[in-house]
């Protein structure tokens, strides 16, 4: 699963990364040509802050998956 985000912060990125951290399955940040693991600070900071970007996290269990796209409708743009 897919979902477009911006991050405009650094708490944005910091709570981000501690959601994203809370799932025991890979979880993607993508932003241009740039791909990092969603658990890093650091890696999203250093590609991804004030942009329009995409996560994806690598689970296949609905219950993450649902759980997952609630916990990014703080960041989801809208398409």
């Amino acid at each position: 699963m897919k979902i477009k985000i911006k991050l405009n912060t650094v708490n944005d990125a910091g709570l981000f990364v501690a959601k994203c951290g809370e799932y025991p399955v890979e979880v993607d940040f993508i932003c241009g040509r740039y791909t990092v693991d969603a658990k890093s600070l650091m890696g999203v900071l250093g590609v991804g802050l004030g942009r329009e970007c995409e996560v994806e996290i690598h689970s296949c269990y609905e219950e993450y998956l649902k759980r997952f796209e609630e916990d990014m409708e703080l960041w989801k743009v809208e398409e």
